[in-house]
């Protein structure tokens, strides 16, 4: 698995310069890893320096984790909802 951070910016604004920095993980294969077999991208936080030379620091929190596990549980309670009013139906 290989990681590697990625910067976009600076870009100034408002008398301050925005720069976004990413983190992106890769699983390849092959020796040199020509081929990525699996790829995940997100961004980790903002760095915002002000006119004045203050750094601040502002963290991205990651949602799609808890998003992608409420879909799943949500889906196998459904599944199993499901199971179980069938089986009352055959059952009457």
């Amino acid at each position: 698995m290989q990681r590697r951070e990625a910067t976009v910016g600076p870009v100034a604004v408002d008398g301050r310069t925005i720069m976004l920095v990413a983190r992106t993980r890769a699983v390849h294969l092959g020796r040199r890893g020509s081929g990525a077999l699996g790829l995940r991208a997100r961004p980790t936080h903002v760095e915002i320096l002000d006119a004045d030379g203050r750094r601040q620091v502002v963290r991205i929190r990651d949602i799609e984790s808890g998003a992608i596990i409420a879909i799943a549980l949500a889906s196998v309670g459904y599944v199993l909802g499901v199971r179980v009013l069938r089986r009352r139906d055959r059952d009457e």
